[in-house]
């Protein structure tokens, strides 16, 4: 068991100086920390990837060599940084990220032969957002009816996604077709492909909509929009003016979690985290294909490429937490996902009072642990190497704890709130990984096919391979 020190990420989009999360907890968490009220902090990272390793707190060891040393202290042959699967990050958010999906591990690999300057890792990245505050995201696509409504509400997303491929939708989605139905979603692939072209627009056309938008939703034009999504909509327009991204929230999902609340989504899926602060959890991977609301490098071709188009209500996304048995201080969020699992421990300071131990669950696996709320002593036996420790933790501090180690909290001052992350997966390989972006070499890699060999996802002229109102039947 050992405490550690992480890697902060200042993107952009972060909150600034202390009224960030990231800092707040940063600065009581590590003694070398000195935060600047005009930076922004995004993430903490807790984790082995490249791009933001941990390290051991009192010997500054990166924490993937010292897993490796562990593992081979237990007479077992590793590389010399063995890393995990995962990476746990808490996140403070003042405006929205870029619109973006994530790729599968067949796709990953691929898009890191054709450009690993802007592709470096050859790992999935699903996601977990467990809500700290009030959270909002944006995530998959609506259900066609309500991408419908919208179309009706607002004929500038019909001039966006072109008249005629936008007429086949909603006419498809009209006759009650089945929402899984591969035709269905192919045609919503050819609309949106033709909606992203207009993020390339070098005139003031795309801005003229968007105002033409701003106009209606100011003299109540609703479509399926709440009230939250208007909201959203017109702050877009004023961190992103004239952004082909600020039309997204009429086809996405608009998602609000309220704190303890979480989220899950896999590969393929469009999203934007829009507001607030969370706990995620992602595959080790830092795989970004971005196409709206940001200065970084956009991939629209890949990103349409990429989606699975699924439609479908909020509530699919919505991971619903379990409390863990003969353990009813924590609660377990366990989404469709090997890569992580999360717990949210909860130990009142009365339960410690008496001296009475309250125990975690030993796992055959490494975990590491925030702790966001309360003081108190953990502590850890060490089965495999017969050690002992005791360390007094508080908000701030996060803590590897090896495979196999039994744990407790003493005496707690404090109220504690922490959140654990384990995955009985194996880490991926990153020898092969720069933090420039780019590979050291291309020996021991995968054999995908070329891109050329591949049938493309979605063609431009996937909606006139039929005739749309007189072919409906049979179609699904």
């Amino acid at each position: 068991m050992e405490k550690l020190k992480c890697c902060v990420q200042t993107y952009a989009w972060g909150k600034k100086g202390m009224t960030s999360e990231v800092a707040r907890v940063y600065a009581m968490g590590d003694p070398d920390a000195n935060i600047d009220d005009k930076t922004s902090y995004a993430e903490l990272w807790m984790g082995t990837h490249p791009d933001g390793p941990c390290q051991i707190q009192r010997s500054q060891k990166k924490l993937s060599q010292y897993i490796a040393e562990y593992e081979n202290s237990n007479h077992r042959k590793v590389s010399p940084e063995r890393h995990l699967p995962f990476i746990m990050k808490l996140m403070s958010i003042h405006r929205n990220l870029s619109v973006q999906v994530h790729p599968t591990k067949e796709q990953a690999a691929r898009l890191n032969d054709r450009d690993p300057i802007h592709y470096p890792d050859r790992n999935h990245k699903p996601e977990l957002a467990y809500a700290l505050t009030r959270f909002e995201l944006l995530c998959g696509f609506r259900p066609a009816d309500q991408i419908c409504a919208n179309l009706e509400a607002f004929p500038e997303l019909k001039h966006l996604m072109g008249e005629d491929t936008s007429q086949a939708f909603r006419i498809l989605s009209r006759t009650g077709i089945d929402k899984e139905c591969e035709t269905l979603k192919s045609t919503l692939a050819v609309c949106f492909k033709k909606f992203m072209k207009h993020a390339n627009d070098t005139t003031d056309k795309t801005k003229s909509l968007l105002d033409s938008v701003l106009t209606k939703l100011i003299r109540g034009t609703r479509g399926s929009l709440s009230e939250e999504t208007v909201a959203v909509i017109k702050k877009m327009s004023q961190d992103f003016p004239g952004d082909i991204g600020c039309f997204v929230p009429l086809l996405l999902n608009h998602i609000i979690l309220s704190p303890g609340e979480c989220c899950y989504y896999g590969a393929q899926e469009l999203h934007a985290y829009l507001s607030g602060e969370c706990i995620e959890c992602v595959s080790c991977s830092n795989n970004t294909i971005r196409a709206a609301c940001t200065s970084k490098f956009i991939d629209i071709d890949t990103l349409c490429e990429v989606l699975n188009y699924r439609m479908t209500d909020p509530s699919y996304y919505i991971v619903s937490p379990a409390v863990l048995k003969n353990f009813p201080h924590i609660r377990v969020y366990d989404p469709d996902c090997e890569d992580f699992t999360l717990h949210e421990v909860k130990v009142p300071s009365s339960a410690t009072a008496k001296a009475s131990p309250v125990f975690l669950p030993s796992l055959e696996c490494g975990s590491i642990m925030l702790v966001v709320e309360g003081e108190g002593i953990i502590e850890s036996f060490s089965v495999k190497q017969k050690v002992r420790k005791s360390l007094t933790v508080r908000r701030g501090d996060v803590i590897y704890i090896e495979s196999c180690a039994q744990l407790c909290f003493m005496e707690c001052t404090q109220d504690i709130l922490a959140y654990r992350t384990f995955s009985y997966e194996e880490g991926p390989d990153h020898l092969l990984y720069n933090t420039d972006g780019t590979t050291m070499s291309q020996t021991t890699r995968v054999t995908v096919p070329m891109k050329s060999r591949i049938k493309p996802l979605i063609m431009d002229d996937d909606a006139e391979m039929f005739d749309i109102e007189n072919e409906m039947d049979g179609i699904c």
